[in-house]
């Protein structure tokens, strides 16, 4: 492989990287400057809101049934589309909750080409192909890539768990009932058909969670801003059950802004709760990246 080919690879595998991380993020980077009017965040259908059932239950239902493996061991399938483009690449994921996250990813051919270790204080990449790692803390990425992310939300997100973008519950004010979902959302809704519902200028993130009403696991999410006219859809499918309860073993995550892209992550083996090893140093003559 020539240098030039390798080093695109190696900037399309630390892409896929940050986007496992930062995709639900991206939607909100408040240097777009984009003015066009939004489409509504669901299709036109009825949706009915429900006298019986609080947010609060909700909430605790969510709680109740969550993904929570004490450790994590996965192997999946990342493919990464935008435009024309696609990328595939193979990861193995470990996790021990709310401590750490590992992530290898090498391409088909099975030779890891970088590694990853996420703390609540710090992610750690080390590229293999050039001998090269960086050192940052969430804060620093969010101020490179104009974020909000941290690890809390990150673990949600790969577990399938519930999150509140805002960092705060009590913004979900509503509950309806869609088909075999309860919808909990940010936005008080007075009319039964959301299509025709005003936008709330007051209220720029829209965030709605589509939860099964039966094994009350996340099946969609949905985000929206809409000043910047920005869309991003994550849904979840292939549950199975696991040790550490239901987990969904194909993700579908969807941007829709001036450069859509979508992120498709399917899990191939899956061991919840089987102590785990994380590997992870940085050979003395790997070059730091600041």
């Amino acid at each position: 492989l020539t240098k030039k080919f390798m080093s695109k690879q190696r900037q399309t595998y630390f892409k896929i990287f940050v986007l496992i991380i930062a995709i639900p993020f991206l939607l909100f980077n408040e240097g777009c400057k984009s003015t066009k009017k939004s489409t509504n965040s669901a299709d036109v259908k009825s949706v009915m809101p429900m006298e019986d059932r609080s947010v609060q239950d909700l909430l605790l239902k969510l709680e109740k049934n969550a993904f929570k493996p004490e450790f994590l061991s996965a192997k999946a399938n990342v493919e990464m589309k935008q435009g024309e483009s696609e990328t595939s690449i193979n990861i193995t994921m470990r996790c021990k909750r709310d401590s750490l996250i590992w992530i290898s990813l090498s391409p088909l051919l099975g030779i890891e080409v970088a590694r990853a270790l996420i703390t609540p204080d710090s992610v750690k990449f080390i590229d293999r192909i050039h001998g090269k790692y960086q050192v940052s803390s969430f804060e620093t990425i969010n101020q490179i890539l104009q974020l909000d992310v941290n690890f809390e939300i990150l673990q949600a997100l790969l577990f399938g768990n519930f999150f509140a973008y805002k960092k705060d519950e009590s913004k979900f004010n509503s509950v309806y009932s869609e088909s075999s979902h309860y919808i909990l959302s940010t936005l008080i809704k007075k009319k039964m058909l959301r299509s025709l519902e005003e936008k709330d200028s007051l209220l720029p993130i829209i965030q709605d969670a589509y939860i099964n009403d039966s094994t009350f696991r996340i099946n969609s999410m949905q985000v929206e801003d809409q000043k910047i006219a920005k869309k991003l859809i994550v849904t979840y499918s292939d549950f199975r059950g696991t040790n550490a309860g239901i987990f969904p073993y194909k993700s579908e995550t969807k941007v829709t802004a001036e450069k859509n892209f979508e992120l498709i992550i399917e899990y191939g083996k899956l061991n919840a709760g089987e102590p785990q090893e994380f590997p992870f140093s940085i050979p003395e003559k790997y070059e730091r990246i600041r």
